[in-house]
């Protein structure tokens, strides 16, 4: 039976992707396991995993070694799919500031800083301005275009340097500010001419006027494309006495430089074809930039300068130059550098031709090895070999732990020899529960779990959880106890007084899978557990109750356990089975708890299965999910604790049209209900039978000629 107005928390297989790199962004779902060696989009966890994202592993790493504060509680961005807890976690929950609300881009718009001091400083130079006079033109997250640059921030550069330069007459000043200031509707259609933007010569009388006129003439072409006018004018400021326009004029010799040469590179929907790089203008933006870098090593423009200098290795190919050029920004830190841009620009740019040998980094050779280490898919050989693993020991000396845990996680994962997973990882280390330390101990207890020493891990796993203090291992942990609980048969552990695990979603998924009748009213009938857990149980077990024909225990329960409505809803609503019945088919229906007391007396009544089937019809339950564990190795895969078989309408209409004793009238509906298993699609909506479509046509034609009198014979026109 599928749900799906009723969907309370996506618990089917996870999202998987054959990607081999990083993850896209879509809709994500939790899959509730510890060990994975695909990518999977939507589900990282809390140590270096093959199956993580790589941004993900390299995030944990950079906090390691210092470089960020990893999100220790990340966050469910608004519009998931409900089901998360902290771990596993998707790459959007790790960052919650990738998630931001236009509203909220809005607001900072609004109350933009630049504007406001903008408005200020121009007004000591004595022009007026309001807010609508500094209209920009804003670009898509990751759009890239030299436009970017023409913005507040590099308006309040020039206006600064107006403001600091004695030389300049105050109509000088005036017309130069107000022709920045125009020059900021550059790059948008209809843009306005040159003549339109630029000052008159006329008003600029002093040299220092008339160099701050060039530079915006200098602007002015680069914004328009015309590079050569653009180069001319910057070479001509690049030695001028005036600090900001030496400067700026070095840092943009590059920056046209590099246009230049990217020039014929991108095609119009932004594919990019590297013959086409012009390797003699690119050559002269890297000189540029290393020159400007010498001259001015802290800059106005440096972090700039640093980022085109990797998008000049890029073009290049130059995998080696570019991977080290990340690996100095990685150093700089997280208060010097916008690590999340940064590691996207890693992530986009960087991975796609990143390989082993090209990295001397230890952090992104090992975020690279995880990457290899994952599935090889039609390949049955690894990606990565042992002995190409150990000869990267030199270049990971310095962290010798990591090269150790890299190792270990290659016997595991693509040796699937757990014992040598454990002989080559160090032993237990009783200092903090770093990612790395944390990922050792981590492959350790699954290592242990692999080879069958389930108290041995469960011991492992509780010392662990005592041990961090770190909200990501330790909903980490839960999983791993949850998991090793259920694979021991010893589900009703996660549900005592004592239990450390408190993660909502692990709790009500052991419930709804595998769960017995006896934990279920535990946990239904709990007066300390929370709503949504005892909504869960007693949704779980009063669908199983008729799902597997239990139904004078349907009964007992339905009474035992009164389901009082919250509000709001809760995901798995009870309330569904209070269902008065109904006659929508113009087939009456008494209530669900009149049903099943005529099923409780006769399994084979005919009534109580046509309108148990009419029950599940209404509600969309046919192929319920709760029928459907997910895949071995994830949490709730474990057998269900019910016995016998599910309930099928189709199976059940069947027996109808075979039992003598069956009146006329339910036969006919037994029929129609039948056919429209199949309605409209074709394919099998009840169950997973498959019925021909002779035998269909011939439902159809029997209820048409022995029961022609019958209001669903004439009301159904097809078959399917």
């Amino acid at each position: 039976m599928t749900i799906k107005r009723l969907f309370p928390f996506a618990l089917l297989a996870g999202l998987h992707t054959p990607a081999a790199l990083a993850s896209s962004d879509m809709t994500c779902t939790p899959s509730w396991k510890l060990i994975s060696d695909q990518l999977s989009a939507c589900n990282n966890l809390a140590f270096l995993s093959p199956g993580n994202d790589s941004r993900v592993n390299l995030q944990l790493l950079l906090d390691d070694a210092g470089h960020l504060k990893l999100t220790r509680e990340p966050l469910v961005l608004e519009g998931y799919e409900y089901g998360y807890g902290l771990v596993p976690f998707s790459l959007g929950m790790l960052d919650p500031s990738r998630a931001r609300s236009e509203a909220t881009e809005t607001d900072e718009q609004t109350a933009d800083p630049d504007v406001a001091y903008l408005t200020q400083a121009l007004q000591r130079l004595g022009v007026d301005s309001d807010a609508d006079a500094f209209a920009v033109h804003h670009f898509a997250e990751g759009e890239g275009n030299r436009c970017r640059s023409n913005d507040l921030h590099a308006m309040r550069g020039f206006v600064d340097a107006l403001s600091s330069t004695p030389e300049l007459a105050a109509s000088e000043a005036q017309a130069l500010a107000r022709s920045r200031r125009s020059l900021l509707s550059l790059c948008g259609e209809g843009d306005p001419q040159t003549q339109d933007i630029l000052p008159q010569a006329t008003q600029l009388q002093s040299p220092a006027a008339q160099a701050f006129g060039d530079y915006l003439r200098g602007a002015d072409a680069f914004y328009r494309g015309d590079f050569d006018q653009a180069r001319e004018r910057f070479a001509e400021l690049a030695d001028n006495e005036q600090p900001w326009l030496s400067e700026t004029a070095q840092y943009l010799l590059g920056r046209v430089a590099l246009n230049q040469a990217q020039l014929n590179a991108f095609d119009e929907y932004g594919f990019f074809s590297p013959e086409q790089v012009d390797k003699s203008n690119l050559d002269a933006s890297a000189k540029a930039f290393e020159q400007y870098l010498e001259n001015y090593p802290q800059g106005l423009y440096s972090d700039s300068a640093r980022g085109l200098q990797r998008r000049v290795y890029w073009l290049a190919g130059d995998t080696r130059r570019f991977a080290e050029a990340f690996a100095r920004q990685f150093q700089r830190g997280a208060q010097q550098v916008d690590m999340p841009a940064l590691i996207e620009e890693l992530d986009g740019k960087l991975l796609p031709s990143l390989a082993p040998d090209a990295i001397d980094d230890p952090l992104l050779l090992a975020m690279v090895d995880l990457i290899q280490l994952r599935a090889p898919g039609s390949n049955s050989q690894p990606r990565l070999s042992l002995e190409q693993l150990q000869a990267q020991q030199p270049r990971l000396a310095n962290q010798p732990g990591l090269h150790a845990y890299l190792v270990a996680a290659w016997h595991f994962y693509r040796g699937d020899d757990a014992e040598q997973a454990l002989a080559a990882l160090p032993d237990t280390d009783a200092g903090p529960l770093n990612a790395l330390a944390f990922s050792q101990e981590t492959l350790r207890g699954l290592a242990l779990e692999a080879k069958g020493e389930t108290t041995q891990a469960l011991q492992h796993w509780q010392a662990l959880l005592a041990r961090s203090q770190d909200p990501l291992q330790q909903a980490q942990l839960q999983l791993a106890l949850a998991l090793n609980y259920e694979r021991s048969g010893e589900r009703e552990k996660v549900f005592a007084a004592d239990s450390p695990i408190t993660t909502a979603p692990i709790r009500e998924r052991l419930l709804a899978y595998g769960a017995g009748p006896e934990l279920l009213r535990q946990q239904a009938g709990g007066e300390q557990a929370p709503a949504s857990e005892r909504a869960t149980a007693l949704y779980t077990l009063l669908y199983r109750d008729l799902d597997y024909g239990h139904y004078a225990d349907f009964l007992s329960d339905f009474a035992q356990y009164p389901y009082k409505p919250e509000q709001p809803a809760q995901r798995l609503d009870p309330g569904l089975f209070a269902w008065a019945g109904g006659s929508d088919a113009g087939y009456a229906c008494p209530s669900l708890a009149k049903i099943a007391e005529r099923l409780a007396a006769n399994a084979e009544d005919a009534q109580g299965m046509l309108c148990l089937g009419d029950f599940i019809r209404v509600h969309g339950l046919d192929e319920h999910w709760l029928n459907h564990p997910p895949a071995a190795g994830e949490l709730g895969s474990a057998p269900s604790q019910f016995q016998g078989s599910s309930f099928s309408r189709l199976a059940a209409y069947r027996m109808l049209l075979d039992a003598p004793q069956v009146s006329r009238e339910d036969k006919a509906y037994a029929l129609l209900r039948a056919i429209n298993c199949y309605a409209p699609s074709g394919y099998n909506s009840c169950d997973d039978q498959d019925i021909s479509k002779d035998q269909r046509k011939q439902w159809f034609q029997t209820l048409k000629r022995s029961y022609a009198d019958t209001q669903w014979a004439q009301r159904l026109k097809y078959y399917w």
